[in-house]
């Protein structure tokens, strides 16, 4: 199967509404990467951020340790999330990743709606392709963007 091409998001039987399969399917174009798409495994960390003020006009990114922040994926989902030093670390299968970073932007929601400052998430996803190569992939949302803006490292 890990050299098989997939369906994405769908292949291990999970349901996303049809607002987020093209919300996964914008974010997997973004990322553009077909060996994403036939890795068996995905390594992830999240942490989540409130801007504060920093000298001069520059803000400061102030890590939020919230171990419970991503509960419900863990509770839904069945995989491990651990909680190391601010940031909630997994390994999953590319929809369960996929779910989880949609658990992390309704968790950011919830919290920029209830509060006046702003809070933000990053993310990044590892894996390995084909040919042994790392891929790592940088994502971030915060309350000015909806959408997870993405950087590609290799």
């Amino acid at each position: 199967m890990a050299n098989e091409p997939t369906d994405g998001p769908k292949q291990a039987g999970i349901q996303f509404t049809d607002a987020a399969t093209d919300v996964n399917k914008q974010l997997l174009a973004k990322i553009g990467s077909e060996s994403l798409l036939r890795t068996p495994s995905i390594k992830g960390s999240i942490y989540f951020y409130s801007d504060t003020p920093g000298d001069g006009n520059l803000a400061k990114e102030e890590l939020i340790n919230d171990p419970s922040a991503l509960d419900a994926a863990h509770e839904t989902l069945g995989i491990e999330i651990r909680h190391e030093n601010k940031h909630h670390r997994w390994e999953a299968q590319l929809p369960h990743a996929l779910k989880i970073l949609e658990f992390a932007a309704i968790y950011l929601r919830r919290h920029n709606d209830a509060s006046p400052g702003t809070m933000g998430v990053n993310a990044e996803l590892k894996w390995i392709d084909e040919q042994g190569l790392e891929t790592i992939i940088h994502l971030t949302q915060d309350k000015g963007s909806v959408a997870w803006q993405v950087t590609r490292y290799a």
